[in-house]
């Protein structure tokens, strides 16, 4: 099923949006205790020309996505699968196999992306907690986002910048 919603850029209510997509994919993984974990699915990043959040299974149907739905399945992954969403090298993997939560906080946040100082522009990350410690993830950047270059972009009508 495709649902379309057309909303004004509200960061706030973006985040609300991209956390309960987050929530969301918590639930498909809880339902579906199979699935891969995003890392080990062979999901790769790619940029997007407009704006499309997919859930977890969507993602794993395209086999790439972009930074908001990345950011969405891992939080949701690290709240569905707790110690077992983490691996060797993400931070507090350690701290986390040692207290094995079953759950770990963790919801999308948004950056700021102002590449030469132009407005509009916001990259998704992850943020979680194990043992009362603060840790972030950046799926895209670990999903090959670094590994073409930006496209070049420019100011449209409305304010905000698109690809040329």
């Amino acid at each position: 099923m495709r649902i379309m919603m057309d909303l004004a850029f509200n960061e706030r209510t973006a985040l609300r949006l991209l956390n309960w997509l987050a929530r969301e994919n918590a639930v498909i993984l809880r339902e579906q205790p199979g699935l891969p974990l995003l890392y080990e699915s062979g999901v790769r990043y790619e940029r997007e020309v407009g704006e499309v959040w997919s859930d977890y299974l969507n993602v794993l149907m395209k086999g790439h996505e972009d930074c908001d739905a990345l950011s969405a399945a891992r939080a949701g992954e690290l709240m569905a699968k707790g110690w077992r969403a983490l691996q060797p090298g993400d931070g507090g993997y350690r701290l986390a196999r040692r207290l094995r939560p079953r759950h770990i906080y963790a919801e999308v946040f948004l950056r700021t992306a102002t590449p030469r100082g132009r407005p509009g522009l916001y990259h998704c990350l992850v943020t979680y907690r194990v043992g009362g410690r603060s840790f972030e993830d950046d799926p895209s950047a670990r999903l090959g986002m670094n590994d073409t270059p930006r496209p070049q972009l420019q100011s449209a009508d409305n304010g905000q910048w698109v690809e040329v």
